[in-house]
């Protein structure tokens, strides 16, 4: 019997449906969202805590709650723990009972983000727990849209109630230090001491890398069964057919690609490329070379406003060539769907573009021979393998303007055909890359303004749609901070809560100019293309990985006009400030990923399916596991089977039954 998340007790159809928005339907997709910290009850506060640093610590209060106002619509709760002889300030805003409960010489367990003023310490909207709540001497946290203790009680329950089974068998975990998924993912939900929550954390790490690394090798083996007809002077007529000049290094793309295709193996591509640097013209042309041949090809992004943007693409490139195009999305109205899918299912498309509306039930190509995943790192691989499995021996091409480092693609594809693309057209501006400082700020806007009045637009990326406990910028304060300045409605917002037909109205009166500043999360981190956007904002830049804060400046310098990156850094810690001063003098998208891997590992490269927060982590140790141990597996034709049989399904872990 399967167990479902609507049996859990406290999980109502309310609560269900918030945690279906944070993409947890099943209740391995629970065990799978690990928690967002760990307290060790025992850590004490230190004279030398840096700003920013994020500690925890068994507080006595000293000083009781206090609110104050400080203006209309702003309140302050204060109070003052004392650890380790230390006196800590506590302030919690427009938070009137946050404190309320608690007296003179009580303990309490204080989580939060050190803000230091000369010698005194202070945490702003810290996390209370009592220690009836904590367990052992390292206590979860879980930050979840439902109460904290429905979460942890549905875990519980889940982890006591369920069976669960992973591809690897427990011999061969043994043997690489691994321990059994079951137990591994116990561990990291009720860890007993860190050193055993540090192999558990490695062991879910090599099996769901090792279950990537197998897919993908057991994916791409078949040979072909099929031939493409086109001629070279087919292909040329495209290349000829364009209003620019394709660079040397994407005319040598598309050469390869095809030259591969006309081969009797299996295509399994990975472009990757700068930035900028015309990925999607040579998915055209590759697309225009199999549908010359009389098949059918389909482009998947993971964006509706990026698919639309393709879509527009094609159109104004392919069907002047007598190739129908087609776009499946799921803000289309049922009379619209129904067209789609009829042009995909009889042949009246060829070259047909979508969001994952492409993987649906009701979704049936009449002849699909080729596969493109364009941003290949938002899609995890079972969403390729099943688009895959819409066509019979399909050819598969991945793009991504996030090159993975070549150690981890190495590793991750084995045989896989990889092409660089690094050059970019020559009318591609510079982009300037500098940090703003706090006292810079305000100015930096007047800046913004001045463009505006030019007609150039801006992107704000701020890491957080609303206001949350601590002090992490959001969307709904910059938009707010906006419209009462003088951008009024200049201005606009756009986020992955709003609604597909809302997000696209806001980014078409972005490119329009009807609104000159737009605040966004990074939604708007691929692909989209604004030739007239030539500033980019990002708040809290520290808490953004390398790699993507250099798909984010990419938003910029599309056009013909020299664009300016700006990172406004929310803490003073000097690594982080270290960091992002490197990334300030990278241009080059291959050494900011070598740079991103070095530091953070490779969670912004690979599409490691991992809902809410991506917390597995990948170094060149558990690479080399992963990898060793999936040539095992693959020699195990049982395993092999169990594997490609999985692809059906959305997770590496292989079972999930009642106990």
């Amino acid at each position: 019997m399967i167990l479902e998340l609507s049996q859990i007790k406290g999980i109502g159809a309310k609560r269900l449906q918030a945690l279906n928005e944070m993409g947890i339907y099943t209740p391995s997709d629970l065990l799978l969202r690990f928690p967002d910290m760990y307290v060790d009850v025992g850590a004490k506060i230190e004279r030398n805590v840096r700003d920013g640093d994020s500690v925890s610590f068994l507080g006595e209060l000293v000083v009781p709650a206090k609110r104050s106002f400080i203006r209309r619509g702003l309140n302050v709760v204060n109070c003052t723990f004392s650890n380790n002889g230390i006196n800590v300030r506590c302030s919690w805003f427009n938070q009137p009972y946050a404190a309320r409960n608690l007296i003179p010489g009580e303990k309490v367990y204080v989580i939060g983000k050190v803000k230091k003023f000369k010698s005194s310490i202070q945490l702003v909207n810290p996390t209370l727990l009592t220690p009836n709540d904590c367990d052992g001497e390292i206590v979860p946290v879980y930050k979840t849209p439902i109460p904290s203790r429905t979460f942890e009680s549905a875990v519980k329950t889940a982890l006591g109630n369920v069976k669960v089974n992973g591809y690897i068998p427990n011999d061969v975990s043994q043997r690489f230090g691994m321990m059994p998924l079951q137990s591994a993912l116990s561990c990291i939900h009720n860890p007993r001491d860190f050193m055993e929550l540090a192999i558990a954390r490695r062991s879910v790490s090599i099996e769901n890398l090792c279950y990537v690394i197998t897919s993908y090798r057991l994916l791409k083996d078949d040979g072909r069964d099929f031939t493409y007809s086109t001629t070279d002077d087919n292909v040329n007529e495209f290349i000829g057919s364009l209003p620019f000049t394709l660079t040397s290094q994407q005319r040598k793309a598309i050469d390869d690609i095809i030259s591969a295709l006309r081969s009797d193996k299996l295509v399994n591509s990975l472009v990757q490329g700068e930035v900028g640097c015309g990925k999607t013209v040579v998915a055209l042309a590759v697309m225009y070379f199999v549908a010359k041949s009389g098949f059918q090809s389909a482009l998947m992004a993971p964006t509706e406003v990026l698919a639309r943007q393709h879509y527009e693409t094609m159109i104004k490139y392919l069907e002047p060539l007598g190739i129908k195009t087609q776009l499946l999305c799921a803000s289309m109205t049922a009379k619209q769907r129904e067209a789609a899918l009829f042009n995909i299912k009889y042949g009246n498309a060829d070259c047909i573009v979508g969001t994952q509306s492409l993987i649906g039930e009701d979704t049936v190509f009449r002849d699909l021979k080729l596969v493109i995943a364009d941003e290949q790192q938002r899609f995890g691989v079972n969403q390729r393998a099943k688009l895959e499995n819409k066509g019979v021996k399909t050819d598969m091409i991945v793009m991504t303007a996030t090159p993975i480092p070549r150690t981890l693609a190495l590793s991750l594809y084995g045989e896989l055909q990889q092409i660089e693309i690094r050059e970019l057209p020559a009318s591609r501006p510079k982009i300037h890359t500098s940090c703003v400082p706090p006292e810079k700020v305000e100015s930096m806007y007047k800046y913004i303004s001045n463009k505006a009045s030019l007609d150039e637009r801006t992107y704000i990326i701020c890491p957080r749609i609303e206001s949350g406990d601590d002090e992490v910028t959001s969307v709904e304060n910059v938009y707010d901070k906006l419209k009462r300045m003088d951008f009024g409605s200049l201005v606009g917002c756009v986020h992955g809560k709003m609604k597909d037909a809302d997000k696209n109205k806001v980014m078409f009166d972005f490119k329009s100019g009807k609104i000159k500043v737009l605040v966004s999360t990074t939604v708007v981190e691929v692909g989209i293309d604004v030739p007239e956007a030539t500033t980019v904002v990002v708040y809290d830049a520290e808490r953004f990985g390398l790699a993507q804060l250099h798909q984010i400046r990419g938003r910029v310098g599309r056009g013909t006009k020299e664009s300016y990156c700006f990172l406004i850094c929310g803490n003073n810690d000097p690594d982080s400030l270290a960091r992002l001063k490197d990334f300030c003098v990278l241009g080059d998208g291959f050494s900011v990923s070598e740079l991103d891997f070095k530091l953070r590992g490779a969670g912004d490269f690979v599409g490691l399916r991992q809902h809410g927060n991506g917390n597995t982590e990948i170094n060149t140790d558990i690479i080399d596991r992963a990898r060793t141990i999936s040539n095992i597996l693959v020699n195990n034709k049982d395993i092999s089977d169990m594997v490609l049989d999985s692809l059906k399904s959305p997770e590496f872990i292989k079972s999930v039954t009642m106990n």
